[in-house]
């Protein structure tokens, strides 16, 4: 079975072209020699760990994994090359097994003979998915998951990636996830998935501080940060150990710094809300820069858009239109294509960048083009995107403090004596303080307060939906960033207990 491979040529530029010029994929680790007598991973082991005594046991045991991959890639196998300075990679398909030269220039000793069946593919024409393990911090990786064999083969024969859509396949476990990046180089999996591993469904600080140390404790890194994408937004975890001899992970080609984000835990949650973790639209109409004016304005009075991205045929942006941008052109003449109506400069913002910090331009201009590092449109993030985001974060705020002060006022006319003594209810109301929420069951499991209340409802019911809304409430006053969206039941439980107060409780008219 042909699989698939990411090599990359080294820290220098240089090195990749002259790869490409000889025809062979290379690899560091000068200090290690010749490897042709290893018959297994330990073998590699061994020879690393007499080379580089220094080395931390780790980063030692992470290279021997690379080296491995290396030298028992089968030929035929197909590799991908990032092209360092460039939006490019080169495709090729193994043509002969590992080789030594011992004479050859430092970075070209450890080498294998590929045929580059296309050596300037753009990245642009590769999904993000595939874009994301292609450029993992590592020297050698393989291109396992979501069909990648597959469409790295389609690359390779016409130069565009075919996608996949289909679900990704979580580890089971943190010691998995390890496991799998030792054995694979990459680990592909949702940013649910990820916090799933330690038990978790949803994004609190705490819980993204407790899940950066459980990834740093086990060498891992994860990009982009698992805050900086929706709950079901991929992110790729690697090792972060150094790739070669003397060269770190952010100095590889085709490592984006800026997207490695740090999340210490005395950052305020707030800065873990980034432009990513917004349910932006995703499907962005757009156009050509050689198409007529008269399809952009079709398309905007469709859609109802008040802008189209002005795209080239890998969907990299080059600008934008607007009805502001379209009347200038008409008015002045300009021509009937679209470019004549182009805004060259279009407002922009990565999905790793703080949501609050670009509120304004969004407020300004009405929209921000959504982009990755290669100026791949991604989406649009519009006022009204936020509008919504406002309403779903502050409307259960509004809800349960509404239904907090009814409960209150429907149960002040109950004497003090009478109230049960448990949880602190007797004592919270006798020192003339409010009950909490999570008070107000105890009450009403009470049955001589239930009597005295009179209320047309069942008794259990009630109680049960109380503690519920009880439950939510206590989430949201973590600042769980992500539980006005996924919690909808619990936020319809809360609309319901306050119909039910409503109709019982009336407010005075004025």
């Amino acid at each position: 079975m042909v699989r698939a491979w990411t090599v990359r040529g080294g820290q220098l530029g240089e090195r990749e072209e002259q790869a490409l010029d000889e025809g062979v994929v290379i690899a560091g680790w000068e200090e290690a020699g010749d490897l042709s007598g290893c018959g297994s991973i330990a073998d590699v082991g061994e020879i690393l760990a007499r080379a580089y005594p220094d080395g931390a046991p780790g980063t030692v045991d992470n290279w021997k994994h690379q080296l491995w991959r290396f030298i028992t890639m089968e030929t035929g196998d197909l590799v991908v090359m990032p092209r360092k300075h460039l939006p490019v990679v080169a495709v090729g398909r193994l043509t002969g097994g590992y080789e030594y030269r011992s004479e050859a220039a430092p970075g070209f000793r450890h080498t294998r003979k590929v045929e580059w069946v296309r050596p300037r593919v753009e990245r642009a024409a590769i999904g993000g998915d595939l874009r994301d393990s292609i450029g993992a911090f590592l020297t050698v990786s393989e291109l396992r998951r979501r069909d990648a064999a597959h469409r790295v083969e389609t690359l390779a024969q016409t130069g565009v990636d075919p996608g996949y859509k289909g679900a990704v396949e979580p580890p089971s476990s943190p010691e998995a996830l390890e496991r799998d990046v030792q054995e694979e180089g990459t680990r592909q999996l949702t940013a649910r998935d990820l916090i799933g591993l330690w038990g978790w469904q949803r994004r609190t600080g705490d819980v993204i501080d407790l899940v950066d140390r459980e990834l740093a404790t086990r060498g891992l890194r994860v990009s982009p940060h698992f805050t900086e994408v929706q709950l079901d937004g991929l992110v790729t975890v690697s090792a972060q150990h150094t790739t070669l001899t003397g060269e770190t992970a952010q100095d590889l080609p085709g490592t984006d710094t800026g997207q490695a984000s740090t999340h210490g835990s005395s950052e305020d949650l707030s800065r873990h809300w980034r432009i990513g973790s917004l349910p932006f639209a995703r499907e962005v109409v757009t156009v050509g820069y050689d198409e007529p004016l008269s399809r952009a304005i079709t398309r905007m009075v469709q859609g109802d858009f008040s802008q189209l991205p002005v795209v080239n045929r890998s969907n990299v942006l080059r600008g934008v239109v607007t009805w502001e941008s379209i009347a200038r052109a008409q008015l002045g003449r300009r021509g009937e294509t679209i470019a004549a109506a182009l805004d060259p400069h279009p407002h922009t913002a990565q999905e790793q960048e703080e949501l609050f910090v670009r509120i304004d331009d969004i407020q300004r201009h009405g929209f921000l083009i959504v982009t990755d590092g290669d100026n791949l449109v991604l989406g649009i993030l519009t006022a009204s995107d936020l509008a919504d985001q406002l309403r779903l974060r502050v409307e259960p705020f509004i809800l349960l403090g509404e239904a907090e002060r009814r409960l209150r006022r429907l149960t002040d006319r109950l004497p003090v004596d009478e109230l049960p003594t448990g949880s602190g209810v007797r004592r919270t109301r006798a020192a003339g303080k409010y009950l909490t929420l999570g008070q107000y069951p105890e009450v009403l499991r009470d049955d001589v307060c239930w009597a005295r209340l009179g209320w047309p409802y069942e008794q259990d019911d009630l109680v049960r939906r109380i503690t519920a809304v009880k439950d939510y409430r206590n989430e949201l006053a973590h600042w769980d960033m992500d539980a006005p969206e996924t919690k909808t039941e619990a936020l319809t439980e809360t609309k319901q207990l306050l119909s039910l107060l409503k109709l019982i409780d009336h407010d005075p008219r004025p």
